[in-house]
């Protein structure tokens, strides 16, 4: 009886340990340039066109190592995720993910800091720090998290969602709402005939309708209103066929005014279509982003408004050629900003910029791989005010990095 009572513990045990579960992952990777540099160019020219600044800096570093978030194919991460199977179809879920730099073991960011890795944000779980749980009817998630525009921008991209000089897509060109939202609920539908939909709600907490009044004689009353920030993808994926379009809306400064004239407001609207076909032998890849910013302030009865769109194209392909994958992009961002003030000159400046990049990844296992890629990235910029005066400019990077990347 004894025996049986314990044989049943044991049952009982193994039954609720395999209900539940959580895994320890993470991404290392690390490589090298080798024969990087970088080229500044810039003319100013007064309103009767003599040239009165024309400057030029030259960086070569003929060899650095570098963590992949800075030049390969994704940061090096380590993260938790966990589920627990609490019946009727329904679990709970989380995930606990930190950013690091293999090439000298920063773990997180913060102002002045020189230690920059992973779009931490100044956190330790900066990457992804979320709670939530899933059933039938999808999933809800809270907490910081990964923007579904951006994952479409990802998914539509020969280089994935990566960052550095060498990738061309439109992920790095120009990334959707900042990457992640802090404080925030998102819902994701069920997969239905390839369908699905993310909604994201970030909450205003940090600046949410507050004042502050000096009620001495002649004081100064500061207010302060962020709005909801809003996150939408939808997308479609079934056989070779994926389609997403994501929506972006946030405010890009705080928004305060003060008694003594001073306000600043302003908002950040950002729309991404892409897709992609695998065709077998090769799998193309396409994407257009677009984003409007507006900002505008009041000083002392002066107002400087600035209006900003941005508008980003990105083509690749990935093509399978045995154990090695070859990769290629190309991809351009043209950035048009028109600054009015009040009173004084007025700033109209376009930037333009161009990058490629070719490279080849060779599994050496599931999990581990090397790469090389070399690209190009080249920003040429105009600007000009009312008095005449311009400047023009233009910034051209390249170089060829080679690594290692092993997942866990």
């Amino acid at each position: 009886m004894k025996k049986s009572l314990i044989a049943l513990a044991a049952l009982a045990a193994t039954s609720a340990f395999a209900q539940s579960s959580v895994t320890l992952y993470g991404i290392v990777e690390i490589g090298s340039d080798i024969g990087y540099n970088r080229t500044v160019n810039t003319v100013t020219t007064n309103s009767v066109g003599v040239v009165t600044s024309n400057t030029r800096t030259e960086t070569k570093n003929g060899f650095r190592i570098q963590d992949g978030n800075d030049q390969g194919s994704g940061t090096s991460r380590v993260g938790f995720r966990g589920t627990e199977d609490l019946g009727g179809g329904l679990k709970a879920n989380f995930q606990l993910e930190m950013g690091l730099r293999a090439d000298d073991g920063c773990l997180t960011t913060g102002a002045g800091n020189v230690c920059s890795s992973g779009n931490s944000g100044g956190n330790v779980f900066g990457r992804n720090a979320w709670g939530g749980v899933s059933g039938g009817f999808g999933e809800v998630r809270v907490g910081r998290q990964v923007l579904g525009s951006f994952s479409v921008q990802g998914n539509s991209g020969s280089s994935g969602a990566s960052n550095g000089l060498y990738d061309a897509s439109t992920a790095t060109l120009l990334s959707m709402g900042g990457v992640r939202f802090s404080n925030a609920v998102r819902y994701m539908s069920p997969n239905i005939a390839g369908f699905t939909g993310s909604l994201m709600l970030a909450a205003p907490e940090t600046e949410a309708a507050t004042s502050t009044a000096n009620l001495l004689p002649g004081g100064v009353t500061a207010t302060a209103k962020r709005r909801t920030g809003v996150d939408l993808a939808l997308e479609y994926a079934n056989g070779p066929i994926y389609v997403g379009f994501g929506y972006n809306l946030q405010d890009t400064v705080n928004g305060t005014n003060t008694g003594a004239g001073v306000s600043a407001d302003g908002k950040v609207t950002a729309y991404t279509l892409g897709g992609s076909y695998d065709l077998g032998v090769v799998k193309p890849y396409l994407n257009y982003t677009r984003a409007n910013t507006k900002a505008n302030g009041l000083a002392a009865g002066v107002a400087t408004n600035a209006d900003t769109t941005a508008r980003a194209y990105s083509i690749g392909l990935r093509a399978p050629v045995g154990p090695i994958t070859v990769i290629a992009g190309i991809g351009r961002v043209i950035t048009s900003t028109v600054a009015t003030t009040t009173g004084l000159a007025n700033a109209n400046t376009e930037a333009k910029r161009n990058a490629y990049q070719i490279g080849a990844q060779y599994a050496l296992s599931k999990r581990t791989l090397v790469e090389a890629n070399y690209g190009q990235s080249k920003v040429d910029t105009t600007g000009r005010n009312n008095v005449l005066v311009s400047t023009t400019s233009n910034d051209k990077t390249s170089g060829l990095n080679v690594g290692l990347k092993h997942s866990f």
